[in-house]
């Protein structure tokens, strides 16, 4: 019997449980170890952000999921993977950390014949000074922080109601952040919300955002057919913020927040600062932090993290200019260069991020 060991319960991870557990979970073990009990579809979270879903909606337990299909559940969190054993162990491990309410700090190993490295990305707020729900902007990056940005989001409005003009800001929150996409759809959200309360007039909405064009959402940009007719992102996306009286700024890094303030950088070096009212900024993205030990107990994360804490796999990670990428540099089975029964899951940890 082998065993299987799923690191993370996101959308990646989950689907590989959910796949495995019907294909082998009654002929080999199946593990998952997660430090959520909840699932979160966390591209609903923008709509929790504008108070149109519940939390309840975009979220469930785990644990009787699991039950259900031959899968082992560990409400804990990865600290780090021992792929060549130890003195103790003769087969490959990785040390956990519980944190459900029972085994809340305490610690444990758990062998496997196959990893799967399905941590997903950390939210990574403190990249920016000020930036994220410790600071003063909001996020939806969770079901939490949506619930988070929705309360404040109605309080600015019963504001507005009164005749208070606010600025809206939504985008990204640093120059390497990847994931324009959430923040762009948001952005809507908040504008049909306003008028849907009918204040927008009294609104100022501003896009900031990394990306060097309008509708590039840090892919180069993207065709849309509609109407019959192929239509790139920039001209899709200036027209939508146009017809919308929305504003935008892009090349942009947000280097620091204040209370109110944004201060940031412009691809060409010059500086910038933009008042805010409520802000919503997506974070960048890195590695959770995972370690990693050979069997004599020495740190070899290097060999098998990259600097930024994603899983290297196969793909290529040499640096070269952006116009040399290409489809051959993509990993093709995101199994790990060095150690072939550890795989990592996800777009999160290829080269270009």
């Amino acid at each position: 019997m082998a065993r299987v060991l799923i690191l993370g319960a996101g959308i990646s991870g989950h689907t590989a449980a959910r796949y495995l557990g019907k294909w082998i979970g009654k002929k080999h073990q199946v593990i998952v170890a997660s430090p959520n009990a909840k699932w979160n579809w966390i591209p609903s979270n923008i709509w929790v952000g504008v108070g149109e879903m519940t939390e309840q909606q975009v979220t469930f337990e785990l644990a009787p999921i699991y039950q259900k299909i031959n899968v082992e559940f560990h409400q804990a969190r990865a600290i780090s993977i021992h792929p060549e054993g130890s003195a103790e162990h003769g087969k490959p491990f990785v040390t956990v950390e519980y944190t459900d309410a029972a085994r809340a700090g305490q610690s444990a190993t758990i062998e496997y014949d196959y990893l799967i490295n399905a941590t997903g990305p950390k939210l990574n707020f403190g990249a920016t000074p000020g930036l994220g729900p410790e600071g003063y902007t909001t996020s939806v990056c969770t079901a939490a922080h949506a619930l988070e940005a929705n309360a404040q989001l109605q309080k600015t409005i019963e504001a507005m109601k009164t005749g208070a003009q606010r600025t809206f800001v939504v985008g990204t929150g640093h120059g390497m952040c990847t994931c324009q996409g959430a923040a762009f759809e948001y952005i809507y959200n908040v504008d049909h919300a306003l008028r849907e309360a009918g204040v927008r007039e009294r609104a100022r909405l501003v896009w900031i955002s990394n990306e060097y064009e309008l509708g590039d959402f840090g892919m180069g940009g993207v065709h849309i057919t509609r109407g019959g007719y192929l239509t790139n992102g920039k001209v899709f996306a200036e027209s939508l913020m146009v017809e919308r009286g929305m504003e935008w700024i892009t090349r942009a890094h947000v280097a620091k927040i204040e209370p109110g303030k944004i201060h940031y950088e412009l691809l060409d070096g010059t500086f910038h600062e933009l008042d805010f009212d409520f802000a919503m900024l997506i974070p960048p993205f890195a590695g959770v932090g995972l370690k990693a030990f050979d069997k004599a107990g020495a740190d070899m994360t290097a060999e098998l993290f990259a600097p930024n804490g994603f899983m290297k796999v196969d793909a290529d990670y040499n640096p070269k200019p952006y116009e040399d990428w290409g489809k051959q540099d993509w990993p093709k089975t995101y199994q790990t260069p060095k150690y072939k029964t550890i795989f990592a899951i996800g777009i999160a940890c290829a080269p270009p991020h």
